[in-house]
């Protein structure tokens, strides 16, 4: 207890930090369903259906860290995605909220230093609006009840401490999302994480 309570407020509060994050994206999903022989479907198709998907997007969201030392931190907060579709008789903007659990490495204390993020995205369920040619807009929810997704998640890219608290962070990152049980779905998301980190 004396050790901890002897150290200097500045190196307490140092291991905290808070970002703003913003991390614009692309993503691809390909579904495949096996219908049932009762389904209505044409027999003809091969009783499957196959879905096909390139939506683009956004994230934004807040995150709070801590640093375990001078290279090794771990951060988690809340996140809000955004994304349009757009297909021959259709338009829809889908949205939902995720937890991310990440844990970083900046290489070096320099101003410049090349900054690994690897961790996962936990999506809670997702609304869709989708606008339709001849039927008009309809709601569609996704994912309701204790259905999510999990999106592992990994980042390579530069940290610039611009001043002695502020930093920017920025990474190229890919995932790959894990489906839900008894679908065959292929997705997987590119974007580039862009945030602004507050040391305290």
């Amino acid at each position: 207890m004396g050790i901890l309570l002897s150290c200097s407020t500045v190196f307490c509060q140092s291991k905290f930090s808070f970002s703003a994050t913003v991390a614009p994206f692309y993503a691809h999903n390909k579904t495949t369903v096996k219908l049932p022989i009762d389904s209505g479907f044409d027999p003809n198709l091969g009783g499957v259906w196959t879905s096909k998907a390139s939506p683009k997007g956004y994230w934004v969201g807040l995150s709070g860290g801590y640093s375990f030392s001078k290279k090794w931190s771990a951060s988690t907060g809340l996140w809000f995605r955004q994304f349009r579709l757009k297909t021959f008789n259709s338009n829809s903007r889908s949205h939902n909220f995720a937890i991310p659990v990440m844990v970083n490495f900046q290489t070096s204390e320099r101003k410049w230093s090349p900054y690994f993020s690897a961790g996962a995205l936990w999506n809670f369920a997702s609304t869709s609006r989708a606008t339709i040619k001849d039927i008009g807009t309809v709601v569609i929810k996704f994912g309701k009840g204790n259905i999510s997704r999990l999106l592992p998640t990994a980042g390579a890219g530069v940290i610039y401490h611009f001043a002695p608290h502020f930093s920017l962070i920025g990474q190229p990152t890919f995932g790959y999302a894990i489906p839900p049980s008894g679908i065959d779905s292929h997705a997987y998301q590119i974007g580039f994480n862009m945030q602004l980190m507050l040391r305290l």
